[in-house]
C-alpha cells in the first residue's frame, strides 16, 4: 500500500512543473517556430470602395469583420476554420523578392444568404490585404456583400 501511494505522489509531483507551464502560457507563445501570421478577415459587409484600391480596406469592414489567425512559417501548406470559414492554403515565397509569396488556396464561407467560395494562385505582399472571394447580390432592400480577404504579417503587427 505505501509502495503504491509512493509511487502516486511521485507522479503528482512530476506533473507539477507541466501544470505550472500551463497556466503561464498564451497563445502568443506557440508562435515560436513560425515567425509569420496569416490573416483572413471575413464578413458579409463591403471590404472596399468601389474606386477605392483593393488593398485599403474600408473602416467599417474592419471592426465588423470576424478574424481568423494561423500561424504560419514562410514556406508551409495547411487548413484553418471557424464555424462559418473555412480554408486551405500553402504559401512560397517568391525567389529573389523579399515580403512576396505565392499563395495557393480554396477556401468557402457560409453567409446567412448561402455560401460563397474560391480557389486560386496569387502573390501576397507581406502586410497588404488581397480579396479572396466574396459575392454581391441586388435584393428588395439594397445590395448585401460578403468578403473574404487575407494578409501576411507579422507577429504583434498591425
Amino acid at each position: 500500500m505505501q509502495r503504491i501511494a509512493s509511487k502516486f505522489t511521485l507522479l503528482f509531483l512530476s506533473l507539477i512543473p507541466s501544470i505550472a507551464l500551463a497556466e503561464n502560457s498564451a497563445p502568443e507563445d506557440y508562435l515560436a517556430n513560425k515567425p509569420l501570421v496569416l490573416e483572413v478577415r471575413y464578413c458579409e459587409c463591403l471590404a472596399t470602395k468601389a474606386d477605392g484600391a483593393p488593398s485599403d480596406l474600408l473602416p467599417s469592414f474592419l471592426r465588423e469583420s470576424s478574424l481568423l489567425k494561423v500561424s504560419v512559417s514562410s514556406e508551409d501548406k495547411g487548413f484553418a476554420s471557424s464555424g462559418d470559414l473555412s480554408i486551405g492554403y500553402e504559401l512560397k515565397p517568391v525567389a529573389g523578392s523579399p515580403g512576396q509569396f505565392q499563395f495557393n488556396y480554396s477556401g468557402s464561407y457560409t453567409t446567412s444568404n448561402g455560401s460563397s467560395a474560391g480557389n486560386g494562385e496569387l502573390l501576397l505582399v507581406q502586410g497588404q490585404w488581397v480579396n479572396l472571394f466574396g459575392s454581391r447580390h441586388k435584393n428588395e432592400s439594397g445590395s448585401q456583400h460578403s468578403n473574404v480577404e487575407v494578409r501576411l504579417a507579422e507577429p504583434g503587427g498591425s
